[in-house]
């Protein structure tokens, strides 16, 4: 993988706004680019095939094997705990989620985390990049076929002419912007959608209804679930065909990479990860719920003594339970640090997004850089 410069297009801003792209400011840059092989795209799709896969077990190794993580690490009430499990064993189904990998110094793509349940940065790797590859490397190839694993999945999940409701914070610029384009590929997927806020959703009698009277019967939300349960557990157990499904909860947390850890040592993809302080090593340490690296420091542990070695990010996420997952040295390129985003679409490898920082630890504010293929 190597770091490109290019040219911006000419009042590129004007054609990414016209795409839905208004609240990008200065998060998405045309400067530079990364250029991928094909095997190396091949790595990152075997990659996240495996990585899901693993995640898929570990849910199922917590549900039948590990019930107690659900209450006592992730603190879930047993009613929430009992609605996770009927959500696995239904099948209810997933429409997306995003690996972050950082490609170690041999090339291989480790596991930072897994955004399962409200990942953004996605209208940027599904549309707005493929329009910059077309306009400035139209000969080219790109890792992405997102917008379409989106319609598709729609079709998969849900009957024919259906209405869906997509709720989510609409005083936030960037998910109201997530949320119209999701909205948008159930449109193209033939349903009909409406997009309102979350706080006018209005639970009676075990179900939610809009503020037309009209009953809410499948959702997407871009709330995270943890917000959910600990605002209303009632809310959590409405009659709602709900995306992301509740058995996401498992899965959208830190501390399940402590169980990725015990299931899967010897995975080339996986890192040591620890519930608890270890006694010596570099470490990335990590709130057990958090977004947006928020909270994230990198200490050298000795003999069970922290040395900051890059200090905690700002962030609300401090008054929890931390992972500890093992450091890796990231590559530099041109003084930037990528982390690649690679997205799940319909439980199948969909394509990737790639954000860079100057510091080690990638937040809200990272640069979204687009990427091609050859």
């Amino acid at each position: 993988m190597e770091r490109v410069f290019v040219a911006p297009r000419p009042g590129y801003r004007e054609k990414i706004e016209a795409l839905g792209f208004d609240f990008h400011g200065d998060y998405w840059r045309e400067e530079a680019c990364y250029r991928l092989s094909s095997n190396e795209v091949e790595m990152l799709e075997t990659a996240t095939a495996e990585a899901y896969r693993m995640y898929c077990d570990a849910v199922e190794y917590i549900l039948n094997d590990q019930s107690e993580f659900m209450e006592r690490i992730l603190q879930l009430p047993p009613e929430i705990c009992e609605r996770i499990r009927r959500s696995w064993d239904e099948d209810e189904l997933s429409l997306y989620g995003r690996f972050d990998f950082l490609v170690d110094k041999s090339g291989v793509p480790r596991i930072l985390e897994f955004n399962a349940d409200t990942p953004t940065s996605l209208l940027e790797a599904s549309v707005i990049q493929w329009q910059w590859k077309e306009d400035l490397f139209p000969a080219s190839d790109q890792y992405n076929g997102i917008h379409e694993g989106l319609v598709q999945s729609w079709k998969d999940m849900f009957p024919a002419g259906s209405e869906i409701h997509f709720a989510g914070a609409l005083d936030d610029h960037e998910d109201t912007g997530t949320l119209q384009y999701l909205a948008s590929t159930a449109m193209e997927a033939g349903f009909s959608t409406r997009v309102l806020d979350m706080n006018s959703l209005d639970l009676r009698d075990g179900c939610f209804y809009d503020p037309s009277g009209e009953r809410v019967k499948r959702c997407f939300k871009l709330y995270p679930w943890e917000w959910m349960v600990d605002e209303s557990a009632d809310g959590c157990l409405a009659d709602v065909q709900w995306v992301e499904p509740i058995w996401k909860l498992l899965m959208s947390n830190k501390a399940i990479l402590k169980v990725l850890f015990d299931l899967f040592p010897d995975s080339p993809y996986v890192l040591p990860c620890y519930l608890s302080r270890p006694e010596s090593g570099l470490f990335c340490k990590k709130p057990v719920y958090s977004r947006e690296g928020h909270n994230v420091s990198v200490l050298e542990i000795r003999n069970w003594e922290e040395r900051v070695r890059l200090a905690e990010t700002e962030g609300d996420y401090n008054k929890g339970a931390y992972v500890y997952q093992e450091y890796v040295e990231p590559t530099a390129y041109s003084g930037r640090y990528p982390v690649i985003g690679s997205w799940v679409v319909g439980g199948e490898p969909a394509g990737i997004g790639i954000r860079e920082n100057r510091t080690e630890i990638t937040g809200n504010l990272s640069e979204f850089v687009p990427h091609i293929i050859g």
